[in-house]
């Protein structure tokens, strides 16, 4: 019988995951907040991922 509550308490939990998701897809992004990306004037990590991918562009 615990197996079953297991399998029920999963089913909940990705339900309410996909739900949430679908939810957050379909909320507007704010006003001001449309192209955003990292301030990386003030970092003094020379090689990181995010630096190099916006510097770039």
């Amino acid at each position: 019988m615990s197996a079953v509550y297991a399998v029920l308490v999963a089913g909940v939990l990705l339900g309410v995951n996909a739900w949430l998701y679908v939810a957050n897809k379909k909320t507007p992004v704010p006003e001001g907040c449309e192209n955003l990306k990292p301030d990386c004037k003030g970092c003094a990590i020379k090689d990181c991922i995010t630096r190099e991918k916006f510097e770039s562009k």
